[in-house]
């Protein structure tokens, strides 16, 4: 739950929810296969304050409960026990029937069901997720105090999210659940694309290939009981997210599935999610029409999830550079693991100096998640203001303006309708001289 969406959940509640479930680490280590730090990104207090918003680490089941205790206290229903057989949006309200036969209707359907959506298949029945390596992913959680026990130099790690670069793959760890748990996510190659997630994985298979890594990490690995592999599939991008009748839309990784390099699976499905619902809060002040808002949602977030798809892909590559490759990377990142007394001070905001002697080393970085000053565009990124932004540009371009006073009718309307009678709507856009 990187800054772009650390700010969601706190706006909305969720993070006070899930509580101390949330985890703030130090650091982010860059290591090499036989764990010498190439890369560190101070994440508390720098990126935290510089950002404006935490950096958490969290159990998918807590982020899950949270967002879902949050829905019921702001009054939605949640209906479970209810999976979609067939989907009718030829007119309107979109029909939805049940594979239990009861039928729902609705004036516009959100399709986030996720990679095997069946809203996607329904409107484009010829799309679908692609494996577009033979990259995979094994992933596993244990307790610490297992970990600890039987590991005890692991413990050197701290509080801290590291990763392993190895050949033709890499290992990221970190705490979640209130640091219980530690919780790994090991990147590998197969001979073959994966296409779906495949159950009780030899764990002699997983050993031989994370065998030359980190003696400490290779204790680890050695203990983990068992694990599943996980495809890495993109989905588009697309040309539409919508229907004709734009009263079906997409929204996360049912319309844009990424790689997890980046960790904005989860993150780009929740701006998404806060964008649309800003838009159609538009459509139910009777700012915008259900197509206006349709088509702002689609004519903003599609690019800037194409952006994360094409970024994730990249840090990938990174991440399992090949030899020369590996080499020019690791050198370019030297400056951001020995720190000059400078740049502390800088860091630290302690500087007495009446001139800036050294630059973040992290200002320019390949590591493009683990140093968001390299993509502040999606690290710092607002999708609520966004949405706001764009239904203002949206309204100016669109709307009559009046040349004296540089005012469009759509922003007077916008600004003072939900509350001016209509006879009044007009007066500002249209003041002269000493008349309103």
């Amino acid at each position: 739950m990187t800054p772009n969406v650390s700010r969601l959940l706190i706006k909305w509640g969720v993070s006070e929810i899930i509580g101390d479930d949330l985890v703030q680490c130090n650091y982010i280590n860059m290591r090499r296969t036989d764990g010498k730090v190439i890369q560190r990104t101070e994440l508390y207090p720098k990126v935290v304050r510089e950002y404006g918003f935490p950096w958490w680490m969290v159990h998918r089941h807590h982020l899950h409960c949270g967002l879902a205790e949050g829905a019921r206290r702001h009054g939605v229903q949640i209906v479970t026990g209810a999976r979609v057989a067939k989907i009718e949006f030829e007119q309107s309200p979109v029909k939805v029937t049940t594979e239990k036969g009861k039928v729902f209707e609705f004036d516009v359907l959100i399709g986030s069901d996720g990679l095997k959506s069946v809203v996607r298949r329904t409107l484009f029945p010829d799309v679908k997720p692609r494996a577009a390596t033979n990259n995979a992913a094994y992933r596993a959680v244990m307790p610490y105090e297992e970990v600890w026990q039987k590991v005890p130099e692991s413990r050197e790690f701290g509080n801290a999210i590291d990763v392993w670069s190895v050949e033709k793959g890499y290992v990221i760890t970190y705490p979640i659940s209130a640091g219980r748990d530690w919780n790994a996510v090991l990147s590998h190659y197969r001979d073959s694309p994966v296409t779906d997630v495949e159950e009780d994985v030899d764990m002699k298979e997983v050993r031989e290939y994370f065998k030359d890594v980190d003696p400490r990490l290779k204790k680890i690995i050695d203990i983990i009981p068992s694990t599943k592999r996980w495809p890495l599939l993109i989905t588009g991008p697309l040309e539409s997210w919508s229907s004709p009748q734009k009263n079906v839309v997409l929204m996360g990784d049912a319309a844009h599935s990424m790689h997890n390099h980046l960790a904005q699976g989860a993150a780009t499905s929740m701006e998404d999610g806060a964008f649309l619902g800003r838009v159609l809060q538009e459509v139910v002040r009777g700012v915008l029409t259900l197509e206006e808002a349709v088509h702002l949602y689609e004519k903003t977030r599609m690019p800037r999830a194409w952006i994360k798809q094409q970024t994730s892909f990249a840090m990938g590559a990174m991440y399992m550079a090949p030899k020369p490759m590996d080499a020019y990377r690791d050198a370019a990142s030297v400056a951001s693991v020995k720190k000059t007394f400078e740049q502390q001070e800088i860091l630290n905001l302690q500087t007495s100096s009446k001139q800036v002697t050294a630059p973040d080393a992290n200002e320019l970085s390949w590591n493009l998640w683990g140093a968001p000053d390299t993509v502040r565009s999606i690290f710092s990124y607002d999708a609520e203001g966004d949405a706001d932004h764009a239904v203002l540009v949206y309204l100016s371009e669109r709307t009559p303006w009046d040349k004296n006073t540089g005012m469009s009718e759509g922003i007077e309307r916008k600004y003072t309708g939900w509350f001016l009678p209509e006879e009044h709507i007009g007066r500002i856009t249209r003041a002269k001289g000493a008349k309103l």
